[in-house]
């Protein structure tokens, strides 16, 4: 088996940023909660119109 080689790769600083807020947001727990609920939500019919929500604030 052969050592793996480094090398470097260069990507726009926007594409870094944006993969940083992915990971971040992969990392916190309570967004991941968040997002498991709604999709429970909405697989049992638990939703409303966008206006209707907006609306209620």
């Amino acid at each position: 088996m052969s050592a793996a080689k480094s090398r470097l790769v260069s990507i726009p600083k926007s594409d870094l940023d944006s993969l940083e807020a992915t990971l971040e947001t992969l990392e916190s727990q309570y967004v991941m909660n968040q997002l498991k609920q709604s999709e429970e939500d909405i697989q049992n019919g638990r939703v409303r119109k966008a206006r209707e929500f907006l609306k209620s604030l």
